[in-house]
């Protein structure tokens, strides 16, 4: 292989490891039942959470080699199965957020990672596909991922410009 298509080879790998984190995070939330005062409850509180995580990154994971493969067709599906998978777990997390809102809980941290993690995943799809990131987040959630992916702010921002133009 040419240093080129290693380098190439090297940049897809780590961005299917930065899917794949999605379930080691889910394996970290789960690893908080354990120390929980109720485990019972921590479960019932993060297993949709850990649910969606896991079919979100195996439809993100898929879609993902089959960009890769560079089929044209798959590009015409991809768009809206990415968007559906990383507006579900923005979901769940939110819906986490609202019912641990009151409590500490060590899942909370989890999330935080979570989020990243996402932003990352959002910011390698967005290299491939054109995202509608207003539909897969809230507007919080989108105004910090501008602020710490200057790459996504000017996807953004090139695309709010051809919109106007």
């Amino acid at each position: 292989m040419t240093n080129v298509a290693s380098n190439q080879m090297t940049a897809w790998e780590q961005k299917y490891h930065d899917i794949t984190e999605l379930y080691a995070l889910a394996d970290e939330l789960l690893e908080t039942v354990a120390g929980a005062q109720s485990p019972e409850t921590q479960l019932a509180l993060i297993e949709s959470l850990v649910e969606t995580i896991g079919e979100s990154a195996d439809v993100l994971t898929d879609e993902y080699v089959g960009l890769c493969e560079g089929k044209p067709e798959r590009t015409k599906t991809s768009k809206t199965k990415v968007e559906g998978a990383l507006r579900k777990v923005y979901i769940a997390m939110a819906d986490f957020g609202n019912r641990a809102r009151d409590m500490r809980n060590a899942a909370h941290l989890v999330v935080k990672k979570l989020k990243r993690q996402l932003e990352q995943v959002i910011a390698n799809f967005a290299e491939m596909l054109t995202l509608a990131l207003d539909r897969i987040m809230q507007k919080h959630d989108l105004e910090a991922m501008k602020a710490r992916h200057a790459s996504i702010a000017l996807m953004l921002y090139s695309v709010g410009k051809g919109q106007a133009t």
